[in-house]
């Protein structure tokens, strides 16, 4: 039974609730007999426990499952015919004790999806860039294959130059620091960590070894080095000089299976303009979207921004994890980069709402077999079984939200057609 309800603000409101005796009452004899059925106490066969000794047996956990049960039920027929769209959990603010034979009220406060009085949204003006692929475009893609199929030879007669690939071992120390001996290999003349490394190499042949003496603020890369001079020989092992195949007709049927050079260009020119192609679209969507937010000023729920930042972060740790980062020894701080991201989630929330706001006022609906089709595609894509994904989205209200997504794809769609391209 809903006592009061109040406005806090557009997004934030706030009830206050009554249970009933008789409800709690109900409730709780079905509870109990459900505790009865599986109690498994000395001295009782299974399921013929006295309905006194459950009561008196289990009565805290009775009470926190009736209480869990009746708890949301109540909340959502408080609020229901109000035309409101909760977003998180309520904050429960008051609850009263569990009594036997008495009434239970409680206080909470929620969030709700705001209600969005759309501005102008067709018509929308978005510049489209020419494609333009060029004959130099198409080369550097080809020395990018070049690199990937280059052999590298050891050279022996000489000593290190520019552009040559060297092998090194690194041993470094410094006081208070663990000694640490690494190895691998650099280009001559590319940026790296460790610059002075290139002037100190310069020249020399495999098997010299070279002493460097750097300071390193905070900022350095390595989290032991900061602060600290640290003393680092390099062991020059090997220097490997780059081929590069030559563009011939054997290269493009052997790395690319094209008949020849010609069509191995118009392939990768086409590929090309597909790619800037799909940029474009991307930037005009973005674009659109700007444009929406600019138009739309709302207050937003700041549990869909948790949860936004919470998919970010995730994301982003799912990112470190795959460069090889070992997350629980990295000592991120996880407060500064979830402010670093907030903006961005808040600005895909407010994108989210205003889009789901078009799609209701277009009539916009996406089907359970459409949203089935999205489900097995992405399924197949991760490998995973149709049923397996489409029960866990059940379960963890994924599913409507996937439905929403589309709706709102689609919305998008629409205001792409309506817009007007500018050249």
């Amino acid at each position: 039974m809903l006592l009061n309800f109040e406005d806090l603000s557009t997004v934030k409101k706030a009830i206050e609730v009554e249970i009933p005796a008789a409800r709690i009452s109900t409730e709780s004899d079905r509870v109990t007999a459900e505790f009865g059925r599986q109690a498994n106490l000395p001295g009782f066969r299974p399921g013929k426990v006295p309905v006194k000794v459950v009561r008196s047996r289990f009565a805290k956990e009775i009470q926190e499952e009736v209480m869990s049960r009746l708890l949301p039920v109540s909340f959502q027929e408080a609020i229901a015919g109000k035309g409101l769209e909760p977003v998180g959990d309520p904050h429960l603010e008051h609850l009263d004790p569990f009594i036997d034979g008495a009434p239970v009220k409680y206080k909470a406060q929620f969030e709700v999806k705001p209600h969005i009085e759309l501005a102008e949204y067709r018509g929308i003006d978005v510049p489209e860039p020419a494609v333009d692929v060029t004959e130099a475009d198409v080369d550097q893609m080809i020395d990018r294959l070049r690199e990937q199929a280059s052999s590298y030879r050891p050279e022996m007669e000489r000593g290190v130059e520019d552009g040559d690939y060297v092998v090194i071992d690194i041993a470094s120390t410094a006081e208070g620091m663990e000694p640490k001996n690494d190895s691998g290999h650099v280009k001559m003349g590319e940026e790296t960590p460790l610059p002075e490394l290139h002037d100190e190499l310069r020249g020399k042949r495999p098997g010299a070894v070279v002493a460097i003496d750097k300071t390193y603020g905070e900022d350095a890369t390595n989290e032991d080095f900061r602060n600290r001079t640290v003393h680092h020989e390099v062991t020059l092992k090997e220097i490997r000089i780059q081929e590069k195949p030559e563009i011939t007709d054997e290269f493009a049927k052997s790395f690319g299976g094209w008949d020849d050079v010609a069509k191995m260009r118009e392939t990768i020119a086409g590929d090309i303009r597909k790619h800037r192609e799909a940029d474009v679209v991307r930037g005009k969507r973005n674009q659109i979207g700007d444009v929406l937010l600019a138009r739309h000023h709302f207050e937003v729920p700041e549990a869909l921004v948790e949860e936004e930042l919470g998919k970010s972060l995730s994301n982003y740790a799912r990112y470190l994890a795959s460069q090889g980062v070992e997350l629980d020894k990295a000592e991120l701080d996880w407060r500064k980069i979830g402010e670093e991201f907030r903006p961005e989630a808040l600005k895909r929330v407010r994108r989210s709402l205003i889009l789901e706001a078009i799609a209701r006022k277009e009539n916009i609906t996406v089907t359970d077999v459409e949203v089935d089709a999205e489900i097995r595609r992405a399924s197949r894509e991760q490998d995973r079984e149709f049923a397996d994904v489409k029960h866990r989205l059940k379960h963890e209200g994924g599913y409507e939200a996937l439905r929403s997504s589309l709706a709102q794809e689609r919305a998008l769609d629409l205001l792409m057609k309506e817009a007007v391209v500018k050249k």
